[in-house]
């Protein structure tokens, strides 16, 4: 299964699937233009994500940086466990807590 992602209302998007090494640059490329199309705070959405690997905490820091890059907040909702270990062996678990609802 493939990862999808959508732009459910302005501000809110979601991500569905697995997200690993084989989809990284595609879901990386249109969650780059959704958030393009944005103005204001953004939430992602992550209830949908099946399976993901450090790819996910990747694109987590990808959405973040553009979003804060212009002044603006990320959140982040329905966090997978999986995702929550990686950011914990990473060290990013408090900043994770910070972004995420």
């Amino acid at each position: 299964m493939s990862a999808q992602l959508k732009l459910v209302e302005p501000g809110h998007i979601t991500l569905e699937g697995q997200l690993d090494f084989v989809n990284a640059m595609a879901v990386r490329r249109e969650l780059q233009q959704s958030l393009e199309q944005v103005q204001g705070a953004v939430t992602l959405d992550l209830s949908g994500v099946s399976h993901a690997n450090s790819v996910g905490l990747s694109l987590i820091l990808f959405a973040a940086r553009i979003v804060t890059a212009r002044g603006d907040q990320l959140r982040v909702v329905n966090m997978p466990e999986g995702l929550q270990s990686i950011a914990r062996v990473c060290e990013l678990e408090d900043w994770l807590a910070s972004v995420a609802a």
